[in-house]
């Protein structure tokens, strides 16, 4: 449509038409880039027909136009992805995650609780690596419980849908557990922590890592990038930095997610989903059965 309107203004006679659907009476016609390809599937085409003795000046007008803004073009290929995308809604499947962390804190003991958290001395000393990863899974009391299943269950639900939900459960785990790490090796041996917290920053850091796909469309495509980061740090100004929380564990997750998220929107992790889901099943059950497998690891220090 703008293009007609550009050669318009330049005193070039343009006629804007959709090609014609083929006649159902007629043979079907194939596609001649696809053989035995229905042509009738197709959408139809846009075209903007000129006269035959303008058409280079048309031409080379066109070309001026789209040079002068091409800083713009993206927003037009945005537009139609945007229309196609249905991926911004909630994944309902995220209330089995809500469901295991609820049953976990309703049903373990404290034996087995106190066994499965990060007790840094028993990581760093004892080599029990396993509870960096059954500690995502632990809360201290119903009110953390809470507050976690209600952020997690937004933000992890909206990554699922975005990235897959195998996807999202699987990186939203690795940065989550990623982020147990700086905390491990900073504190003191005797320091202890548990929680969700890493997991739940890290699958907002997905949702705002998923940005970087707007440069896939153009070089020129920043602004709305860095509208998401901005977004997504302002959340997480607003729910990660309570000085009574696990602040450390909240950045860790929170960068690491929005690496990940980064790097699985820009090389299509997507694509992989059920591997994904396999290794979170893995990450998930794996570090919770290791102790069971090995006799003597599972004991509290």
């Amino acid at each position: 449509m703008d293009w007609g309107l550009v050669l318009i203004s330049q005193g070039i006679p343009a006629v804007i038409e959709q090609e014609a659907r083929p006649d159902p009476a007629d043979p079907e016609p194939q596609n001649p880039d696809r053989p035995g390809r229905s042509e009738r599937g197709r959408p139809r085409a846009w075209r903007l027909r000129v006269e035959p003795e303008v058409l280079e000046r048309a031409r080379e007008v066109i070309r001026e136009y789209r040079h002068e803004n091409r800083r713009f073009e993206w927003q037009r290929a945005a537009a139609a992805e945007a229309g196609r995308d249905r991926s911004l809604s909630w994944d309902p499947a995220v209330l089995l995650w809500v469901l295991v962390l609820c049953l976990l804190h309703a049903l373990l003991s404290p034996a087995l609780r106190s066994a499965a958290w990060v007790d840094v001395g028993a990581v760093r000393q004892g080599g029990q690596w396993w509870r960096l990863f059954t500690a995502t899974w632990l809360h201290a009391d119903v009110a953390h419980l809470a507050s976690k299943v209600g952020t997690g269950a937004l933000t992890l639900g909206l990554a699922m849908r975005r990235q897959g939900p195998g996807t999202a459960l699987c990186l939203s785990l690795l940065a989550g557990t990623a982020a147990n790490v700086p905390g491990m090796l900073l504190r003191d041996p005797s320091s202890r922590a548990l929680g969700a917290s890493g997991v739940v920053m890290a699958s907002l850091g997905l949702l705002a890592g998923h940005a970087v796909v707007w440069w896939r469309l153009s070089r020129y495509a920043s602004k709305p990038v860095w509208i998401s980061l901005g977004a997504a740090g302002f959340l997480f100004l607003s729910l990660g930095v309570d000085p009574a929380s696990d602040v450390l564990a909240h950045v860790g997750g929170f960068v690491g997610g929005i690496l990940l998220g980064a790097l699985a929107a820009w090389f299509r992790w997507g694509r992989y989903e059920k591997l994904w889901a396999l290794a979170f099943a893995m990450l998930a059950l794996g570090p919770w059965l290791w102790p069971w497998l090995v006799p003597g690891l599972w004991t509290s220090r």
